[in-house]
């Protein structure tokens, strides 16, 4: 597949200005691109009332084990967003206490949309049908 700049495949990064933390923790759970928040067992969880914020998660492992890498910090880093988002590139980012997608009237963290909706691709190829937009937070969520 060529590279294609208007077009977002989840689990993969476009910028190496990132800091990443690797999770054990089913995958299927945390489809790239959603927030992921530390309980205090050390699990994680899209709930935002369980815990502070790691990251966004950039998918399984390459290695095909149950792990799920979550960027802790970085430059245009691939998120989900909720149907009713449309966001605007500069525009604070905001995201679902429940979701772990970009949604508008949501809860603001510490990161900016770099992108407005792209096209974007899941793990296994498939058009996602709500977009994904790129966004930076260079000093964390």
């Amino acid at each position: 597949m060529s590279h294609d700049p208007t077009v977002i495949y989840m689990g993969a990064h476009q910028s190496n200005v990132m800091e990443s933390y690797s999770v054990d923790c089913d995958p299927a759970d945390f489809p790239a691109g959603t927030v992921g928040h530390l309980k205090s067992d050390g699990t994680i969880s899209k709930t935002a009332s369980d815990g502070a914020k790691i990251g966004v998660s950039l998918g399984r492992s390459l290695s095909d084990i149950k792990s799920t890498t979550f960027a802790c910090r970085g430059l245009m880093i691939p998120i989900l967003l909720d149907p009713d988002e449309t966001p605007a590139i500069g525009e604070q980012v905001e995201v679902s206490a429940t979701t772990g997608k970009a949604e508008d009237g949501a809860t603001a963290v510490n990161a900016l949309f770099r992108s407005e909706i792209m096209v974007a691709y899941d793990e296994a190829g498939v058009v996602i049908t709500d977009g994904a937009a790129l966004i930076d937070f260079p000093g964390g969520l």
